[in-house]
């Protein structure tokens, strides 16, 4: 029992940032910095009159999809629509990914490689209708002059070489590359939006888009770090298409015009609490674990197989990040301090559970679960002191819950058991 302690206690050592911070797995070269680039481009260049007419009759526009499914539509799409005179409008998209043989183990690294597309807008909008998404447009009111720096900018950017970026769930993304274009044609947008702050976070904002799915509400806010969790201006959120619609239609005065209405699909909620789904999943791990200290045999059976599937998930679940912090460019699990919460050595509490099945020391298997629990709940205690003492801050109170909950009713039950047992009941 001592080596098990000595085990969980290392737990504490776990470190917090990867050990490839310095730079993470090595990028794939040719990538198109959209930043850099529109730094590069022209948007007050002096017109010719037969450019001034030409350009001052194109219309671009912001078009915005809401969220559908599977999970990588949970947040909606933006385009941005060309039209040039005496041409059909162009959707220019730059939400496009491919799966290749190679897929699966880039998007395990971090390496999520995105493309910016270009089509026909009449059919990318039957597309949203097929997919029955409410569907959205606003005018950007913009110069002439701008208007050509947009349209060379994404000439540029059309071009073979130059259509790849790396994706960035927050930072680089369809809605803030239309963000940051639409920044640099228009450089009042920036600045009012950089000085208006939300008071929420990209957690805050990206919550009530996953409320469809409980498992990735919970399984993906584990997984994120306090990267996400600090205050952002409106110009940050509009890392969310829906944001980013609303701030350009309010910046320009103007309604979004509805293209088509869903008939199916429900809106996006307001908010989403995970703190009262986590009770719920808690209150079931605990009930499902206390069945392992019945005074009936068979039920004390089941009692521990399903414990031992709690914890093998919670085991999987933590080691999962642990690879993500260490091994990834997924720098939104760095620094994440839920490994001490939901801790990989729940794997030795799935295997007590597995090993007092039918064991003739299971009087002692169950005061080492108790043992084994009281030390993850205290790893999992002074993760909260060190939360609550310091200004280190991460929205993981869920986390807390679950964990404290399933501990919790190990440490009890083996206590419980102990005490019928010298009452001889």
């Amino acid at each position: 029992m001592r080596m098990i302690c000595m085990i969980l206690i290392a737990a504490a050592m776990l470190p917090l940032h990867p050990a490839s911070v310095s730079g993470g797995s090595q990028l794939r070269p040719g990538l198109f910095y959209s930043e850099e680039e529109l730094g590069k481009t022209s948007f007050g260049e002096e017109l010719s009159e037969s450019e001034r007419s030409y350009y001052g009759q194109m219309e671009i526009s912001l078009i915005t999809a809401s969220p559908a499914e599977p999970v990588y539509l949970y947040f909606g799409h933006s385009a941005l629509n060309v039209k040039a005179p005496g041409k059909d409008a162009v959707s220019f998209d730059w939400g496009t990914f491919a799966f290749s043989p190679d897929f699966y183990r880039q998007f395990a690294f971090g390496l999520l490689y995105y493309t910016l597309t270009a089509g026909y807008s009449d059919s990318r909008l039957l597309q949203f209708e097929w997919e029955d998404r409410t569907t959205t447009e606003v005018p950007l009111l913009l110069t002439p002059e701008a208007k050509k720096g947009i349209a060379s900018f994404l000439e540029r950017n059309i071009q073979p070489g130059n259509v790849t970026y790396q994706y960035h769930y927050y930072k680089d993304n369809c809605a803030t590359r239309i963000r940051d274009i639409y920044a640099h044609a228009e450089p009042g947008f920036r600045e009012w939006a950089e000085s208006i702050e939300t008071g929420r976070s990209y957690r805050d904002y990206a919550m009530p888009c996953l409320s469809p799915s409980l498992f990735f509400a919970y399984f993906l806010n584990f997984l994120q770090g306090p990267e996400i969790d600090e205050p952002l201006s409106l110009y940050q959120a509009c890392f969310l298409p829906a944001v980013l619609q609303d701030a350009v239609a309010e910046f320009e005065s103007v309604e979004p015009a509805v293209l088509y209405e869903t008939k199916t699909r429900e809106p996006v909620p307001e908010s989403y609490s995970l703190e009262a789904r986590a009770l719920a999943i808690g209150a079931a791990c605990m009930a499902m674990i206390l069945l392992a200290y019945s005074r009936r045999r068979w039920v004390r059976r089941i009692g521990d197989a399903l414990s031992a599937i709690i914890y093998i998930i919670a085991a999987a679940m933590s080691s999962i990040l642990v690879f993500m912090m260490l091994f990834t460019n997924h720098d939104v699990t760095y620094g994440n301090i839920n490994p001490f919460i939901i801790s990989p050595f729940t794997i030795v509490l799935a295997a007590l559970h597995i090993t007092a099945m039918g064991s003739r020391k299971e009087g002692l298997r169950r005061r080492e679960l108790g043992t084994a629990a009281a030390v993850l709940f205290a790893v999992a205690f002074l993760a909260l002191l060190f939360q609550l003492l310091t200004p280190f801050h991460q929205d993981n109170a869920p986390f807390y819950i679950t964990a404290f909950m399933a501990y919790g009713a190990d440490a009890a039950g083996t206590v419980a058991s102990a005490i019928r047992k010298r009452l001889g009941r």
